[in-house]
């Protein structure tokens, strides 16, 4: 199998060793297999694989990130939480009416969304994700606008001062945005400055904005300031986080909706 296919098969367990070696920077594979309760020989095998699919470098007794790669590779995270994912997802699109208007951020729980709205009718969107645009583009009844500015490859998204300066020219109901972390006073963080200007942008055109975080953000290593908790309406995640976070949405007045696992809807 060529280093460069893209895996289709990414199992639980070894999304949770992605997860772990992520957390760690190196992990040994004695001390994966016993915080996963399965053998080292099975750990040996999963690494093996992540390292032909390039997700992890296998090295002597363990493994660590691929070299060079930012520590949450865009291709890591398309293959971590996916089922919360998709959740997540579904409660997003249960909260946005036919045809709404509405911006639609970069990032892998955002690409959930676009495909979770896809039964709906009359949307008018606007998105800097080219991913997210390919998959809207299957229904028709969509109008869809994708802005100007600089294509970053890896992810296909479209950032920049440009993008920022296109996206004031609108004015949308909802906007959906990810993040790469949320600490714990409240602040939004992502990994880079020209993401955060075009996210600024669009909590400046729209009415309600909307953040799809997974459990995993809430324990994120971003850096870059967003915005803070206050300064938005929801929050949709698969998890109910800690007492203390928790207070502190539900104190700076913001909805959070946990997404049911039965059925994907808002709790």
């Amino acid at each position: 199998m060529p280093a460069t296919e893209k895996p289709t098969n990414i199992t639980k367990r070894q999304t949770a060793i992605i997860e772990f070696v992520r957390r760690k920077g190196f992990a040994g594979i004695e001390d994966m297999a016993e915080n996963l309760r399965v053998s080292a020989q099975t750990i040996r095998r999963d690494v093996i694989a992540l390292d032909r699919f390039r997700l992890l470098h296998r090295c002597h007794g363990g493994a660590s990130l691929p070299a060079g790669e930012d520590r949450l590779a865009y291709r890591n995270r398309r293959v971590r939480f996916t089922d919360e994912k998709t959740r997540i997802a579904a409660s997003v699109a249960a909260h946005i009416p036919d045809g709404a208007s509405l911006f639609i951020d970069i990032g892998t729980t955002t690409e959930a969304v676009a495909t979770a709205l896809l039964n709906h009718r009359g949307l008018r969107i606007i998105t800097n994700h080219i991913t997210a645009t390919s998959i809207l583009c299957e229904n028709t009844d969509f109008e869809i606008i994708l802005t100007g500015g600089m294509v970053r490859n890896h992810d296909r998204a479209v950032t920049g001062e440009a993008t920022s300066e296109f996206l004031r020219r609108f004015r949308v109901e909802f906007a959906v945005f990810g993040i790469g972390a949320i600490d714990h006073e409240g602040q939004l963080l992502d990994y880079d400055y020209r993401d955060v200007h075009v996210s600024q942008a669009a909590m400046e055109i729209s009415r309600r904005k909307l953040v799809v975080a997974d459990h995993g953000k809430f324990n994120g290593d971003a850096m870059m300031h967003m915005a803070h908790v206050s300064q938005i309406d929801a929050i949709f995640t698969d998890t109910p986080p800690s007492p203390a976070m928790a207070k502190l949405i539900h104190d700076n007045g913001v909805e959070m909706h946990i997404a049911d696992i039965t059925d994907g809807s808002g709790a």
